[in-house]
């Protein structure tokens, strides 16, 4: 698996594209995935580890949301720490992780 991660509109899609050609696996807005899981019931890790053993090359992309102000509402905190956590483990598990700003990407991993 590789982990694409930044702020939004920051280029990730592209950089992703460019990099990975046009055959990838890719899962973008991955964050938003958490939050639909989260809405469930599910658990955000234990369906990322299920996603990994089934496509163990996919790419995904995922928006930092962990930074800036901190919500008012207990959902909004409870899925920033969601995704966070969840990309901790994506890190973890991931062969290569790239964090992108303004279109440039940093290999953090």
């Amino acid at each position: 698996m590789h982990l694409y991660i930044g702020g939004k509109a920051q280029g990730k899609r592209a950089y992703v594209e460019m990099a990975e050609g046009g055959g990838a696996d890719i899962i973008s807005d991955y964050q938003e995935v958490i939050r639909r899981q989260l809405r469930q019931g599910q658990d955000p890790i234990e369906c990322l580890r299920k996603l990994l053993s089934e496509k163990p090359d996919v790419v995904i992309i995922c928006d930092e949301v962990g930074y800036g102000v901190v919500p008012i509402e207990k959902e909004e905190r409870d899925f920033r720490e969601a995704v966070g956590r969840t990309m901790c483990e994506a890190a973890q598990a991931a062969r290569t992780v790239v964090r992108i700003v303004c279109g440039i990407g940093q290999r953090i991993k």
